[in-house]
């Protein structure tokens, strides 16, 4: 990419965050925020243009100049970007249908010059991958700050690190750089003397060793190298941390030409210590597969593993077939570099897809490291030994028993699971805290300064101790301690509220919640805390859209649930609540089960007094009413959750109770009611979030209702911008069913505007993030929609009678089936329409019926149907059916000498459009009134396609 527009303004600046484009690199205050190089273009496009829409396809044409991509990795690195610059505010916001826009002030400054290596010298051992914009960090620093320590986990590569910085430090030091494997030191007091010795002193003391330092700089003399000052390198000091510290503070105190570089997995704590903690390589994301290695080659851990594996040679070879598996093993070992190199040594062996499976032991695995390697190094089980053994007997306890959490988890959770065996609470925690001290536990960086802090294991790491935790016997029963927290935190019962609330989650309890549930049903589990916390998370998965895993891990809690009689009612209660909600939107022959799971939840909210139950359960049979077309019953069932929410007495459950009176009225077809009750709910401040638990967002559900109601009422430019405000919102949430339920009301707006282009993109983003996400119900409405936008391509389509006989077909998708284009009419909901039944869209379908007469040729028959399609949409207050009913109409008349009567009749609705002349019905209307005030003759029939 060229970043030749920048000038001279190599550094730019927004919020928290400095941008250098010619490095591509990305910092927030101050730390390396880490991307990929695509991410990074992506970025500096956005913010070159800041306040400016970016399609996505000149973001495409920018960012990968000379290739062709898809706008999947677009999206990728888009996704990774908003999640780099964290949710405290919007810095990237999403223009459906157009592209994206930089909404921050930025500003521009030119950085400052680095001193440059000199000629010759270059770092030793292998290159390093991924840690330039660290060292570049380190060589910013070190002239002003006299003591710096690399801090991090073993394997991360600190000693590497630090050699390669000494390679940049010419111009400061000269050749005056020393380095000390302290590793190899047992006893503290040996260390001025190792110190002494690689300065070419002779020294045995800590005076001694300050005595010939500043002499030897005194004379401008450091062992054999001329210079005013000197930088000592001092590796491996965590396990003479105290002894490191003291000797350090005494050289920076007394000699004031010495600069220290220190590697530990702990900082040294001493005064004026600069501490940079050296991160794992970025590796891709679980949710963001990467389709090949030109998409994973952004990441310096794919690099490592790629380099290392193809160094080592045998079978190994990189290709397209085996990128999933090369990004799973990067992720499987936390881009820790010593365990990708270990297992890079492995991939000629084994084969990637082989290695891949064998990692879930990969302390067997991971054993042939490089011979000329400190002994540490040579395995990954030696390394945390190290670590593990310079532990006091209460840091291994605590190690061992947080190797029951999988995600991250607080100092508080960790107690509660940590204490027992003579430790309490208050120790635990403070383990924690130094074992994050000491590099074993990671601190998440983004945790935010709001939020408590948050601590997780790397998968070695917690591999590691729980083997500890199976050798000391206590495996079940901190399991029961932790399937106990589980069951008692809330943020597990309570989703968070607010924008990228899912995208937290992510890194949420979601991995621990299924690690209780599958131990709590294990052959050593509890069956009844297991029943518990699959009821209580319910909102959990609701939120992350996860539905089709939800509904097979309800099935082992029903089932002990019913077993345990009057007893486990409550419980049953709840389940059966949860599995109706997951019924709703993942496929299959579900109709009459959720139905019945609806009424079974409802039947014992009622039973047991339980009214926010029953509420939950009324909602669901509600959802299910009305995906059924029984639009009359789910108004009765709406005006039974207003009698509960009133006695809860609640804004939430009254705003809730006029949502769904406005959805039920809207489907009715009493478009008039359903708009006063709309516009009282989108005028309400509060979101409203759904009866169930965050089913639906409630301000998605509001807008996209509003948007059809818009149309409906003859207002589509209105329309279409009120559904394109919903799909950004249900965007802007990350929330795969709100989304989709936004878009299953979009993609009729866009048709029914004529808005070919639009449909097809809501229609397309629909399909993949229901595919993504396995919410069957949603997949077979965007099934629906293409087979509508494929008909109006004049494309092959599934047949309409094929579509109407799935099990998903319910009425309601009978009937909006014909309104997105006449050659979808069935019998079935012509039926419907007939028999009063199709609500709201009875009169478009009554006029598609009509416009097949007039095929056939029963133009006296044909014109009966459009004066009743006219009839029932003037009584519903729909302008927009009315509109197209009167335009039948007037052509047929037209078409039988009567184009004067026919005008009069169009004239009427048309005069009562105020806006969408561009749309294909008012258009249509204004053609078709300019032919019969001509007296041109009209076509009997119109072209119902639309074009792109």
């Amino acid at each position: 990419m060229d970043r030749k527009h920048w000038g001279t303004a190599e550094e730019v600046a927004f919020g928290a965050f400095r941008l250098v484009p010619h490095a591509r690199a990305l910092y927030r205050h101050g730390a390396r925020v880490h991307l990929s190089g695509r991410a990074i273009d992506v970025l500096t496009v956005l913010v070159e243009r800041a306040g400016t829409v970016v399609t996505k396809e000149e973001l495409m044409a920018l960012v990968w100049p000379r290739t062709c991509v898809e706008e999947g990795n677009l999206r990728v690195h888009v996704a990774a970007l908003r999640k780099a610059l964290g949710s405290e505010r919007a810095y990237v916001e999403n223009i459906v249908g157009r592209g994206y826009v930089f909404v921050a002030p930025v500003s521009t400054a030119t950085a400052a010059t680095l001193p440059s290596p000199p000629a010759g010298r270059t770092a030793p051992g292998p290159r390093l991958l991924g840690r330039d914009a660290f060292l570049d960090q380190l060589a910013r620093d070190l002239p002003h700050q006299r003591l710096i320590t690399i801090a991090g986990p073993g394997g991360m590569g600190k000693t590497s690190v630090a050699l390669a910085l000494c390679s940049r430090t010419g111009t400061l030091f000269g050749s005056a750089v020393h380095v000390a494997d302290l590793a190899p030191l047992a006893d503290p007091a040996l260390l001025p003397g190792a110190v002494a010795q690689v300065l070419g002193l002779a020294a045995v003391t800590p005076d001694g060793l300050v005595a010939a330092m500043a002499a030897a700089l005194a004379g401008g003399q450091v062992g054999t190298a001329p210079a005013p000052r000197v930088l000592l390198v001092l590796d491996s000091c965590e396990h003479l941390v105290a002894a490191v510290a003291a000797l350090a503070a005494r050289l920076l105190r007394e000699l004031p030409g010495v600069h220290i570089v220190a590697t530990s997995r702990e900082p040294l704590h001493v005064d004026g210590e600069q501490v940079h903690w050296l991160p794992p390589l970025a590796v891709p994301d679980a949710w963001h597969e990467a389709t090949g290695l030109d998409q994973l080659a952004a990441y310096p851990a794919v690099q490592l593993f790629v380099e290392r594996a193809s160094a080592a040679g045998g079978t190994f070879l990189p290709d397209a077939a085996n990128a999933t598996a090369i990004a799973g093993i990067c992720r499987r070992l936390d881009g820790i570099p010593l365990a990708l190199e270990l297992a890079a040594g492995r991939a000629a062996f084994f084969g990637v897809q082989e290695l891949a499976r064998r990692l879930s032991d990969c302390f067997g695995v991971l054993t042939h490291g490089w011979r000329t390697a400190l002994p540490r190094h040579q395995t990954l089980r030696a390394t945390l030994d190290w670590s593990h053994d310079l532990l006091s007997p209460g840091q291994q306890a605590t190690l061992r028993r947080l190797a029951v959490f999988r995600g991250a988890f607080t100092s508080a959770a960790a107690a509660q699971v940590a204490q027992g065996g003579g430790m309490g609470a208050t120790a635990a925690a403070e383990h924690v805290r130094q074992l994050a001290a000491k590099s074993l536990v990671a601190l998440e960086a983004d945790a935010g300064a709001a939020r408590e802090p948050r601590y997780r294991l790397f998968d070695t790491t917690r591999s590691y101790a729980l083997d500890r935790l199976r050798a000391a016997g206590e495996e079940a029963a901190v399991m029961r301690l932790y399937v106990r927290l589980w069951c008692d935190l809330p943020e597990v019962a309570q989703p968070p509220a607010g924008d990228g609330a899912t995208e937290a989650w992510q890194y949420g309890p979601v991995d621990d919640v299924r690690a209780a549930l599958d131990w709590s049903f294990g052959p050593a589990g509890e069956p009844l805390a297991g029943a518990r916390l699959a009821a209580v998370s319910a909102p959990l998965w609701y939120r992350l859209s996860l539905m089709d895993e939800y509904r097979m891990r309800l099935a082992p809690a029903l089932a002990f649930a019913r077993a345990a009689g009057a007893a486990g009612a409550p419980l049953a209660m709840l389940l059966h609540l949860a599995l109706g909600h997951t019924l709703l939107h993942v496929g299959g022959a579900a109709s009459a089960a959720r139905a019945a799971a609806f009424g079974q939840a409802l039947a014992l909210a009622q039973r047991l007094g339980d009214d926010d139950a029953a509420r939950r359960a009324l909602w669901g049979c509600y959802a299910d009413a009305l995906f059924q077309g029984e639009y009359r019953h789910a108004l009765a069932l709406a005006c039974r959750f207003g009698t509960l929410a009133r006695a809860a007495g609640t804004a939430a459950a009254s705003l809730t109770h006029r949502r769904l009176v406005a959805r039920a009225l809207h489907y009715l077809g009493d478009q008039r009611a359903a708009g006063e009750e709309v516009a009282a709910v989108v005028a309400h401040p509060a979101r409203a979030a759904s009866a169930d638990g965050f089913q639906f967002d409630g301000r998605v559900s509001s807008l996209a209702i509003h948007g059809r109601l818009l149309w409906l009422q003859g207002l589509p430019e209105q329309a279409l911008a009120v559904a394109r405000d919903g799909v950004d919102e249900a965007q802007r949430l990350g929330h795969a069913v709100s989304l989709c339920f936004a878009l299953v009301l979009a993609v009729p707006v866009a048709l029914w505007c004529g808005d070919l282009a639009l449909a097809r993109r809501c229609t397309a983003l629909m399909e993949e993030s229901a595919r993504r996400d396995s919410l069957a119900h949603w997949q077979f409405w965007s099934r629906a929609f293409r087979a509508a936008l494929q008909r109006h391509a004049g494309e092959p389509a599934e047949p309409a009678d094929l579509l109407v006989r799935h099990p998903l077909c319910g009425g309601l998708l009978l009937d909006v089936l014909p309104t997105l284009h006449p050659g979808l009419l069935t019998p079935r909901a012509l039926v419907r329409a007939e028999e009063g039944r199709a609500g709201w869209a009875g009169a478009e379908l009554l006029r598609c019926w009509g416009e097949e007469l007039v095929r056939v040729g029963a133009l006296a028959q044909a014109e009966r149907t459009f004066r009743r399609a006219l009839a029932l949409a003037q009584g519903q207050g729909a302008l927009a059916w009315e509109l197209r009913a009167a335009t039948s109409l007037a052509r047929l008349l037209g078409a039988r000498g009567a184009g004067r009567h026919g005008a009069d009749v169009l004239g009427r609705a048309y005069a009562r459009c105020t806006e969408g002349w561009q749309t294909r019905d008012v258009a249509a209307a204004a053609a078709l009134l300019d032919r019969l005030a001509s007296g041109s003759p009209a076509p009997l029939r119109a072209d119902c396609r639309l074009s792109a």
